[in-house]
């Protein structure tokens, strides 16, 4: 086998570009889709409740602060029993 010398590659700069003549001038346009997962509708739902929360933990703040925030008893022994119970 023999080897002849060096050839020369061509450079990127010999090779000829595209006209926009070649390329199609119909092309349409394409459109983006979203989609949200049912995950992320609930958490869109959670927000209201969130917000509800976050007043309702304000109103027993400032009543704990104030001195007049009182819990029942009964109503606190009521929840353990049923929290003991439901296993």
């Amino acid at each position: 086998m023999k080897i002849d010398g060096y050839q020369p590659v061509q450079p990127y700069a010999n090779y000829s570009q595209p006209k926009s003549a070649d390329q199609p001038q119909n092309v349409t346009a394409k459109s983006d889709k979203v989609e949200i997962s049912s995950a992320a509708k609930r958490l869109q739902g959670a927000q209201k409740f969130e917000d509800a929360r976050s007043e309702k933990v304000q109103q027993i703040k400032s009543q704990v602060n104030a001195g007049t925030y009182n819990v029942s008893s009964e109503d606190i022994a009521k929840k353990v029993y049923a929290y003991w119970n439901n296993f």
